[in-house]
């Protein structure tokens, strides 16, 4: 059984909270959250839409918990009558939240050909079959009027061959052609390099979180809509439109 961030955080060793919203009620809460799970980090919490249950985001996750820390209920809540999907609606202001938190330093910049229509966030990783394919379509997405800001992300973690050759691309005076050979090669050897950029590859690590990555190619608009997987750019870009 898969088990979910917002539970699996409890088994990490570091415990803090940024609360949105706080108040004497929210500060106890969490403190019961984070005294009955060690290690939790809480992104936001705040009182949810149904009296009586407060909504607690973490990783890109979220829960609903009783005010005594004792119940949690995970899934997804719906104003009916609206058919608004309320947890999205959060975790879409967090994601968008995260982004802002990048250093444009780090990022790798494809603008959009003419007027620009769409911006979107792509978390990619030149290890990863289908951040190729994604790849080849940016020309495309440009021409759609999309402008693509690469966020380079180990999925294997630091210290590997993938975040040596990222950081060896951040501190390229050429970072796209430094980015084609590994993408080119994703095997190719790297002794890594140490400039400014490079150290936001840790932030674009804790904004990985944050957004609820679980795999790459991940995209996400500046509003917060979020997609993983490849897709061709015209499809992809009705996607984050109708996202949006």
């Amino acid at each position: 059984m898969m088990i979910s961030k917002i539970i699996a955080a409890a088994l990490t060793l570091m415990a803090t909270a940024t609360l949105s919203h706080a108040s004497p009620e929210t500060d106890a809460l969490a403190q019961k959250l984070m005294k009955s799970m060690p290690g939790l980090t809480i992104d936001s919490l705040s009182p949810s839409a149904i009296p009586g249950l407060y909504e607690v985001v973490s990783g890109g996750d979220v829960a609903y918990v009783t005010l005594d820390g004792v119940h949690m209920i995970q899934g997804t809540m719906f104003n009916v009558p609206a058919r608004k999907n309320l947890s999205e609606r959060t975790l879409s202001t967090q994601r968008a939240k995260a982004l802002q938190d990048l250093d444009p330093a780090s990022l790798i910049v494809y603008k959009a050909s003419g007027a620009e229509k769409q911006v979107i966030t792509v978390f990619t990783d030149p290890s990863c079959p289908y951040c190729h394919r994604l790849h080849d379509e940016i020309p495309k997405l440009n021409e759609l009027g999309v402008t693509v800001r690469y966020a380079l992300y180990a999925r294997s973690g630091e210290g590997t061959l993938t975040s040596r050759q990222l950081s060896e691309v951040l501190c390229a005076a050429d970072k796209k052609t430094a980015l084609m050979r590994f993408f080119a090669n994703p095997s190719l050897n790297s002794s890594g390099a140490d400039c400014d950029q490079a150290q936001g590859l840790e932030r674009i690590a804790r904004a990985a979180n944050q957004v609820g990555l679980k795999g790459t190619p991940h995209i996400v608009t500046n509003t917060g809509y979020a997609s993983s997987g490849y897709m061709p750019a015209p499809e992809l870009l009705r996607a984050i439109q109708q996202g949006s």
